[in-house]
């Protein structure tokens, strides 16, 4: 959550209220509360489209959290790789040859920017169970 700063806002009644039942259960002042909401709103925004949200709240669809499974990387192993590449001077080749690359995106803060570093062509997204997507 950003920094302490104040924007005056009108906000339902029964919202500030919710906010307040909330927030005193999860000991968070009212705008705490209604701060994490938006973040969690921020966030599930990421992977679930619009239709399905409101597929959830009428109770048509529901939503199951699964755990990403992800390869374990042994630190040393990538390190050691970088070390050997850097040291047999095949590390710049490397880096500056990839057909792609990642920044952050500056159209849609939060995603990704994937570069083809040959057309100059960007896709923005984000990485979902190691794999990119658009």
């Amino acid at each position: 959550m950003s920094a302490s700063s104040t924007s005056p806002l009108r906000l339902d009644s029964s919202l500030v209220e919710a906010a307040k039942r909330k927030g005193f259960i999860n000991k968070r002042s009212a705008p705490k509360q209604i701060e994490y909401w938006a973040e969690l709103g921020k966030a599930v925004e990421q992977v679930l489209d619009l239709n399905d949200a409101f597929a959830v709240i009428q109770g048509l669809k529901k939503l199951k959290v699964e755990s990403v499974k992800s390869i374990t990387v042994d630190p040393a192993a990538v390190f050691d790789s970088l070390e050997e590449s850097r040291k047999g001077k095949k590390l710049t080749a490397k880096v500056t040859s990839a057909a792609v690359y990642f920044e952050a995106s500056r159209r849609q803060p939060g995603l990704l920017d994937k570069v083809n570093t040959a057309t100059g062509e960007r896709q923005t997204g984000r990485f979902y169970n190691g794999e990119f997507v658009i």
